[in-house]
């Protein structure tokens, strides 16, 4: 079910600050010849100032690539990229602090025969509205990923399974009431991380994801229990 393609079309942030380091050095020592104090402590206080406004730009610079190589660009939460460290990080946190981390899968039911009957316009922006939908059902120290196609995954870290059952109904409430849905529902599978590796974590949650999807969907699994 996942899609780990990637653009092929990457735009590139070329970064080429007009001052350079031999610049500055030039500057700095023409600015000791001045013969006035106050001319140099000017001299001194532009490059200063300068400096600072390459600073600015590199960091803003900085964040647009940070920014695009992470968001996925159509629905606006995290990509696969993002999904793959976050899931690092937290998997050290929980293994190093013994907190539980839960894993939320999700997949649109019938979402081929909405775009089909009624456009990639309207399926996109159904993707849109469900990953918004997710966002705002979640913390704010939870996570929200596409994982391409109609699939995306939610990062629960610090969470057991009765307050992640609880996001389940939350999200499932929410995406219900969504005007744009038609007769798209939502399969899920979920499970608490076993200090496995990533892939094999993964697995373990798409495969009831599979389970869901197999029994006509519209419903979320965890483990072995349905929820």
């Amino acid at each position: 079910m996942l899609d780990k393609s990637t653009p092929k079309d990457t735009p590139r942030f070329n970064i080429q600050p007009w001052l350079s380091g031999t610049t500055v050095t030039v500057i700095l020592i023409l600015i000791q010849g001045i013969p006035y104090l106050w001319l140099r402590v000017v001299g001194v206080t532009l490059v200063v100032v300068a400096l600072f406004l390459v600073i600015q730009k590199l960091s803003v610079e900085r964040r647009r690539l940070l920014s695009f190589i992470t968001i996925d660009e159509l629905t606006r939460v995290g990509n696969y990229r993002a999904y793959q460290e976050r899931m690092r990080l937290e998997m050290q946190r929980s293994q190093r602090k013994h907190d539980p981390l839960t894993l939320i899968l999700i997949d649109l039911d019938r979402f081929k025969n909405y775009n089909d009957s009624l456009g990639h316009r309207l399926g996109n922006e159904l993707l849109y509205s469900a990953g918004q939908t997710f966002q705002d059902a979640v913390r704010s120290t939870d996570g929200v990923y596409r994982l391409g196609g109609d699939e995306f995954a939610i990062v629960l870290p610090e969470t057991d399974m009765e307050a992640a059952r609880h996001i389940v109904k939350r999200i499932q409430l929410s995406f219900g009431c969504l005007p744009n849905r038609a007769e798209v529902t939502l399969s899920m599978g979920m499970a608490i991380y076993a200090e496995e590796p990533l892939n094999d974590f993964f697995d373990r949650v798409d495969h009831l994801l599979y389970d869901i999807k197999a029994n006509g969907g519209n419903g979320c699994q965890f483990e072995r229990k349905l929820c």
